[in-house]
């Protein structure tokens, strides 16, 4: 099998996080806790280039818990990524990234494997740093999810600034969101 090919992302990323977690931001999830792109116990960690993207993205969990959020600029070194935008890589690792798009929590919650596993897990078989993952919630937006970072060998991701204020509301309204998207009702 030839090689995937890999990109290189780095810069500033933002992550959005409980406010009672801030300090533990470059932390991996839990070990009781899935994502999208992570099963139990798999490390993972959620970046976007853009402040509001990192709030949209997570609109819908805020909704959920109403719970207060901060959005944390991220300095991130180069990291070699899977990015999903890429037709031929994703035919090389048998990926549809239209299924990555699938909502991933209900898939879970009737006891099947989400789609987006599959990709992950070929993307770290293929020796990727983390993966581009397509935004659902905003036109040309996209994410990053690194699945190794702040180890050796591995890139290096440290705070760079302080946290912003996470106002979904301001953010939503500066940036398109695709045909048929719902906004999330907030309570």
């Amino acid at each position: 099998m030839a090689a995937v090919p890999l990109h290189r992302v780095g810069g500033t990323f933002y992550r959005t996080v409980l406010a009672d977690r801030v300090s533990q931001v470059l932390d991996p999830p839990g070990p009781g806790s899935a994502g999208r792109y992570h099963r139990l116990g798999q490390r993972a960690l959620y970046i976007t280039p853009e402040a509001d993207w990192a709030v949209i993205a997570v609109g819908r969990y805020m909704a959920e818990d109403c719970l207060p959020r901060l959005v944390v600029p991220l300095e991130l070194d180069e990291a070699q990524v899977f990015d999903q935008h890429d037709e031929a890589a994703c035919a090389a690792l048998g990926i549809d990234s239209e299924r990555s798009m699938e909502p991933w929590r209900p898939e879970l919650e009737a006891g099947r494997e989400p789609a987006s596993w599959f990709a992950s897990d070929a993307a770290r078989a293929a020796g990727a740093d983390g993966l581009v993952d397509r935004s659902r919630g905003i036109v040309g937006g996209w994410h990053v999810t690194l699945f190794r970072w702040n180890e050796p060998g591995a890139p290096q991701v440290r705070l760079a600034g302080e946290p912003l204020p996470c106002d979904y509301t301001a953010s939503r309204a500066r940036w398109a969101a695709p045909e048929g998207w719902t906004m999330p009702l907030f309570r």
